[in-house]
């Protein structure tokens, strides 16, 4: 098995040197410690980073990574470990929508779509503080369609579920949001 090795783009690069796009700490963490070289397993080792697969999605899909190669595993346990937790969110993420989403109406419902969007806008920025989470508020904000919103849900949920405000209402405030994303 293989392992992937992420680099820094100009963009990476650039939010290193002026934070210009609003990274929260663990992210801007897990971006200054992307170097080309490091593994996965290297990664999963920096502390506080409870879901390092999420961070490194978002960091992606944001444009401030890329996979610049990957690495043999030398122990099959470690390749094992490492796929373990990749599986089940890619899982989630493809299927999630025929078992964690609700069914999508044949017709765009402008409203319900607003609504799950401002849901999480507002959840992010009770729970976070309006500066706990811009990028994500900011990719939440440019999305135009439902399966876009549920592209971000594992960040979404991530970035609030460590709060003591989640672990109060964290049940409720998911269940109400997958009603309407």
């Amino acid at each position: 098995m293989t392992t992937a090795i992420f680099g820094k783009t100009p963009k990476g690069i650039q939010e290193v040197e002026t934070k210009a796009n609003g990274l929260s700490m663990i992210e801007r963490w897990v971006l200054i410690s992307v170097d080309g070289k490091r593994t996965f397993e290297d990664l999963k080792a920096l502390p506080r980073v409870n879901d390092l697969n999420a961070v490194l999605t978002l960091l992606e899909t944001g444009g401030y990574i890329r996979k610049v190669g990957s690495s043999s595993a030398s122990v099959a346990n470690a390749a094992a470990n490492t796929a373990t937790p990749t599986t089940p969110n890619t899982t989630n993420a493809a299927s999630g929508s025929a078992t964690r989403f609700r069914e999508l109406p044949a017709r765009f419902d402008p409203a319900t779509f607003n609504m799950a969007k401002n849901f999480m806008v507002n959840t992010l920025n009770a729970f976070k503080g309006f500066y706990g989470a811009t990028s994500l508020v900011r990719s939440i904000d440019h999305c135009q369609t439902h399966e876009e919103l549920r592209d971000l849900f594992d960040a979404w949920h991530e970035s609030i579920s460590g709060t003591r405000q989640w672990q109060k209402q964290g049940a409720d405030l998911q269940k109400k949001l997958l009603d309407v994303i």
